[in-house]
């Protein structure tokens, strides 16, 4: 018998769980976007696996290192466990890449970059992730897309910090991952 594939919701970092104030990227502008942990917290006890993945391009602009990435995601993880003890994502996956940035090594086409898969497609790889029964959640049209693109369904938050278009194929819109968190429930596979 053929090991069952997990199911999971990914994640998009700034707008999602952080507030995103524009290259958010220094540990000290952290805050959680209000009601995202008791999503997470849903969603864990529901047995889905969260993988964070998130496009950085500031690191490609000269405008941050992979290293602040890290950190600013270490200290997120602290912050979480204020709230959940033993907290953890299953897999936090990063795009430091963007054509037109500044820092050779990251300056490159790719197709890590949502609303390419691969960052996706990696993580099912590596976790054993059915993405026919998982969800994206992001703030943008590329995370919808980038749903739609891995056979995915996705949901549109819409008040985590700056605000963007609203997608016209997400499978809901709203407020915050606790929100999302509630759909996703009641529309899973």
């Amino acid at each position: 018998m053929q090991n069952a594939r997990r199911k999971a919701v990914f994640l998009d970092r700034d707008g999602v769980l952080n507030v995103d104030l524009g290259y958010t990227y220094k540990a000290s502008d952290l805050r959680l976007v209000p009601g995202m942990v008791d999503g997470l917290k849903t969603l864990k006890e529901a047995g889905y696996a969260l993988v964070v993945i998130t496009n950085q391009s500031g690191v490609a602009r000269g405008l941050y290192s992979l290293d602040q990435v890290h950190e600013f995601n270490d200290e997120m993880i602290k912050q979480i466990r204020n709230a959940i003890s033993d907290f953890h994502f299953d897999s936090i996956m990063i795009c430091p890449h963007h054509p037109k940035g500044s820092v050779p090594e990251f300056s490159i086409n790719c197709d890590c970059r949502k609303p390419g898969i691969r960052l996706v497609t990696t993580a099912a790889d590596n976790l054993g992730l059915d993405l026919g029964k998982s969800w994206l959640v992001g703030d943008k049209d590329i995370d919808v897309e980038c749903a739609k693109n891995a056979g995915m369904r996705g949901i549109q938050v819409t008040h985590g910090g700056k605000q963007y278009p609203q997608s016209k194929h997400a499978f809901a819109k709203v407020a915050t991952l606790k929100d999302a968190a509630e759909i996703i429930l009641k529309n899973s596979l």
